[in-house]
Parts: C-alpha cells; structure tokens; sequence
C-alpha cells in the first residue's frame, strides 16, 4: 500500500506542467527563505516581518518587488502546505486548458492587482490618521488571493461539478467553493482581525473575474459577456439589483477608458433563427456568439437530414417505406432528446464554461440562444 502510494505521488508530481511546476517551486523557495530570515533574527527585538519578501506597506518603495514576490511567501506551515497543494492540483488543471502562458498571466493579474490595491487599504488609513501603525504594522503575503482567483476559473469552466470531501461523505459543487471560502474570511475578520487575508481572497476573486469576463482572449473572441457569468451571479438573489446597477457603471468606465471595447450592435433575427438580409437588420457579426451558435445549429440540422434520409421503416407488404420527413422546430427538438447520450463529466471531455457537468449528444432547437463560451 505504502509502495503504491508512493507510486501515485511521484506519477502526480511528474505529470505537472512546467509553469505549474514552476509557480509550486517558487513557493517552497520564497517561503524557505523566509523562515531562514526569521529565524536569524531576535523575536524579542525585530519584527517578524520580511521586508525583503513580504510586502509591508511602509516598504513597499523600498522593496516594489515584493507586490509580486508577496504572493509566493507563506509564513505558516499550514498556509505553506494548503498554497503548495491548491497550486499543483488547481495549476495543473488550468494549465492543461489555457496553456502556460496563459496561466501565467492570469497568476501575475490576480496576485499583482489584489496587493497593490490591499497596501492601498494600509496607505489611505496612514494618511487619514497618521498612524505608523498601517506601515510597519501589518505584511501582506500569501497565495490566498490567486487560490481565489482558482475558483473563479473553475466556476466558469465546471460549475458544476461535484468535489468530494471526507472520503466522498460531502460532495460540493465547484460554484459554491467560492461563496464558502467568501464566508469564511468574512468570519475569520470577526474573530482573529485577518483583514489582509478578507482583502486578498475578496480582491483576488473579484479581479478574476473582470480579466475573465473583459480581458482575457479565448478563441479569438475577447472576454466573455454570457449572462451565466455575469457578476451579480455570485450574490445572492437580494443582491442582484444594486450588484447589477455596479456592474454597468464598471463596465461603462471600462470602456471610457479604452480598456474594453463596446458592445457590438444587437442584430435581427426572422422567426426561423435565420439572419435577416435587409439593411435595417443586418445579419450577425462574423465571430460573434450569436453566429458560432447559427453554424452548430446549421451543421446539427445537416447530420439530422442525413441520418433521417437513409431511415427507412419497414411497410406491412414489404416495400420500403417513404423516407421520414425532417423534423423542425419543438418536434425535432424532443424526438432528439430522447435518444441523447449522456456521459459523465468524469471523463477526458474538455470543459467549455457551460453550466451543466454532464455532455448531451442530441440536437436542440435552442442551441442557437446559448453562448458559446459556456
């Protein structure tokens, strides 16, 4: 048993991506030449804070490294441990579907972005109150905001799917580890005053999810504006208003400020789902989501003729029955779904931001109102 293990562990290790594998070293490095540096120094006398590594506010101008280096100390054996683990299995996974390079960028938006707006948090308060107190006495550091930033992605690429915990006796869906991880900082800012591990997580989620849904290219398509990720569906039903009137203004600002290009004009359809070929209403935008789902409609609809033209059904004399007439709209719609095959989403199937964690293979006559992105 203690030989297979051991089996699994090296396989494991060995089949990591190089920049995941990368960003896990670092890790350890960064965090091993932290605790060195602390156990150097008189804990009577000096601070427990590394300077050097840890982004403390009062030495950030000093230090500018440290708004990157930051994310890579751990100070505690337990966040050392949960940073190392949560970034070799979420890291592998990621790596896997965007690449290294992609990978990278998100890692350095995500951890780059959050401490340089959480050491504004400390440098505001010092010139309010004049405290030194918010410059010397707070270090911000650990993976916790890009561990955020991990869920995000996974929310978007496998929302749902299960993750089971204590030997499979709880299952969690991957939308709601976000919302639980949300909480518990919320709790421990109660509790133990952790405000720079509220900021981080809180900040780092937040920043994922605008490089995502504005930034981030995919297909050659910028961004993805579905409504399954929009922001105000990480809140509760309650929120949604007021989270939705914020959302406009951000995006509004975005695209003042050139980050964002706007929204394409909304196009025409006729009842068929077939674009309309007047000036007035134009057809759709080549690339848009809207004409990706008219090309899988149309190419689901080909196979469907074809394989209802070689159907024949036997007549009560013998001869041939004439060939089935296609189905259209609902009718082909539900004759469809009822010989759909389901897999599990367990299997080698790449995921592609949907909302369901299982792959229907059948045809839908809605197939044209999904995006693309999901």
């Amino acid at each position: 048993m203690a030989a297979m293990s051991l089996q699994q562990l090296k396989a494991a290790v060995t089949n990591v991506p190089p920049a995941t594998r990368a960003l896990t070293a670092a890790i350890i490095v960064t965090s091993t030449l932290g605790l060195l540096i602390n156990y150097s120094k008189d804990p009577e006398t000096e601070s427990r804070h590394v300077p050097l590594i840890g982004l403390v506010p009062g030495y950030a101008f000093t230090f500018p490294w440290t708004f990157v280096t930051a994310c890579l100390y751990e100070n505690n054996i337990a966040a050392f441990l949960v940073s190392v683990i949560a970034t070799l299995l979420g890291g592998k996974y990621l790596e896997r579907i965007w690449g290294s390079r992609e990978l990278v960028k998100f890692c350095l938006v995500t951890a780059v972005i959050p401490n340089f707006l959480t050491w504004l948090t400390f440098i505001v308060p010092f010139y309010l109150t004049g405290s030194d107190e918010f410059l010397y006495g707070y270090q911000i550091n650990g993976m916790t905001g890009i561990l955020a930033s991990f869920l995000v992605a996974f929310r978007y690429l496998i929302p749902e799917h299960l993750v089971q915990v204590f030997g499979g006796t709880v299952s969690i869906r991957v939308k709601n580890l976000l919302g639980m991880l949300t909480a518990s900082t919320i709790v421990a800012l109660i509790i133990f005053q952790t405000l720079v591990v509220y900021n981080l997580v809180n900040l780092g989620w937040v920043v994922a999810w605008a490089y995502i849904r504005f930034f981030k290219w995919q297909d050659g398509v910028q961004g993805d504006r579905s409504e399954t990720f929009a922001l105000y569906t990480f809140f509760p039903d309650f929120l949604h208003s007021p989270i939705k009137a914020i959302s406009s203004i951000v995006w509004g600002i975005f695209v003042a400020l050139k980050l964002c290009k706007p929204d394409p004009p909304s196009w025409s359809y006729d009842l068929e789902g077939q674009p309309s070929t007047s000036r007035s209403t134009p057809g759709p935008l080549p690339g848009s989501a809207r004409a990706e789902a008219e090309r899988r409609r149309a190419l689901a609809l080909k196979a469907l003729d074809m394989r209802l033209s070689t159907k024949h059904v036997p007549s009560p004399t013998g001869s041939p029955a004439p060939a089935a007439y296609p189905l259209s709209g609902s009718s082909q719609a539900s004759t469809e779904a009822k010989n759909a095959v389901l897999f599990d989403a367990g299997e080698n199937i790449e995921p592609s931001g949907g909302d369901e964690d299982t792959v229907a293979i059948g045809i839908s006559a809605n197939d044209d109102d999904k995006d693309p992105s999901t």
